[in-house]
């Protein structure tokens, strides 16, 4: 299996934890997702070894390095857990660590971020059922008092919500009157936090989504994102890195799938030879191979321009998502139609398609993907 055009470092990180995502979360990924549950224990070991300390400054309790060292060790673990679902919550915990690092104060770095480097689970709440992905029509309140906030609201379809420990709550603050969209970081163990049943998806089912109902939730005054009133502005940065991940993993996940079909296209025969023979076979298997360089290059060059804060980063991560989850779904119809009738037969080719079914959504839809590339080519345009 090939890791190709990596530099020493990131193929070191991305062997490192291919290798233990093969030890810790492949074995028991069945398991779980026939449970559809999140494999805590899997969770808890690649925190251990240090997954969450990738890309967060020493003086913060990390190993420095930059954010493409995180995505890096993330598609790792893509790559050899056998479960797109598991690593899709990876991904909604990285774009937490992420934030608390870049945005969050003193207090987020000492009483927030070490227990979501060691092990805790944390969740980023945006959606609610009336605006879907258009955050900006959110309903949930902060309101201050004396000595902090207390938030009302609900939020709905949140990937982690049923076991994260921290979540990223998408509020206003309407004392701040038109610009108070405020993001306001929640103890889901606080009185008041309940949580909805974990919704029964068709697929990804290793990672649990749900609801979350805040109310008169108290929050101290330091719990706040960023600033009051910004959280647009600090959110689509957040979201950004998410986007760019979708893509990255869609191109890992498919390594190992490539390579089994190839052998199996040597392998079976049809009309007295290889299917690996057949132009249309051919097809097929080059397509996922272009899916898989495609993705990675727009990934990284959407991560490569996060870390530079070039103009362009919001639109080439969005790019990374909408062309990681729809040829995420076109290789894994690939997958199952080189393989025939065995490839409809219920097992891993049907899982992998109806896990690749919900990137389609998760993360924010192809068409916000293309709303987003749109408004950010048009603002380039008026501000050229």
């Amino acid at each position: 299996m090939s890791v190709a055009f990596m530099p020493p470092q990131e193929t070191a990180l991305d062997e490192q934890f291919a290798q233990l995502a093969a030890q810790h979360v492949a074995p028991r990924s069945q398991q779980a997702y026939d449970a559809e549950i999140l494999d805590r224990l899997a969770w808890r070991r690649l925190a251990a070894h240090g997954l969450w300390r990738n890309g967060v400054p020493t003086q913060l309790g990390g190993n420095g390095g930059t954010w493409k060292d995180l995505a890096t060790a993330i598609a790792g673990v893509a790559r050899g857990s056998d479960d797109l679902g598991f690593t899709l919550s990876l991904i909604a915990h990285a774009g937490l660590i992420r934030a608390l690092v870049i945005h969050g104060t003193d207090w987020h770095h000492q009483h927030i971020l070490p227990a979501l480097m060691k092990g805790a689970i944390g969740a980023t709440a945006l959606t609610e059922t009336h605006g879907g992905s258009d955050v900006a029509r959110t309903r949930t309140t902060g309101r201050r008092i004396e000595d902090g906030w207390l938030l009302n609201g609900s939020k709905d379809h949140i990937t982690n919500a049923p076991v994260a420990d921290r979540a990223l709550i998408l509020g206003r603050a309407p004392e701040l009157g038109r610009r108070d969209i405020t993001l306001f970081i929640v103890n889901l163990h606080s009185p008041g936090v309940r949580r909805g049943t974990p919704e029964e998806l068709l697929g990804l089912r290793t990672s649990p989504t749900g609801a979350i109902h805040l109310d008169d939730v108290f929050l101290p005054e330091q719990a706040i994102l960023g600033k009051p009133g910004e959280g647009l502005t600090t959110l689509y940065d957040i979201i950004s890195f998410d986007r760019a991940l979708y893509g990255l993993v869609a191109a890992a996940y498919l390594e190992p799938r490539l390579d089994d079909v190839l052998n199996f296209a040597h392998q079976r025969e049809a009309f007295g030879s290889p299917i690996i023979d057949h132009q249309y076979v051919q097809g097929r298997i080059t397509d996922i191979r272009i899916t898989i360089e495609t993705a990675r290059a727009i990934s990284l060059a959407g991560i490569d321009a996060l870390i530079a804060r070039a103009p362009e980063a919001s639109l080439r991560c969005s790019i990374a998502k909408l062309v990681g989850s729809e040829g995420l779904v076109e290789a894994a119809q690939n997958l199952m139609r080189l393989q025939g009738h065995v490839g409809y037969i219920r097992g891993t080719i049907t899982r992998d398609l109806q896990d690749a079914l919900g990137t389609l959504i998760a993360g924010g839809t192809t068409e916000m993907q293309r709303k987003n590339i749109l408004n950010q080519m048009l603002a380039a345009r008026d501000n050229a």
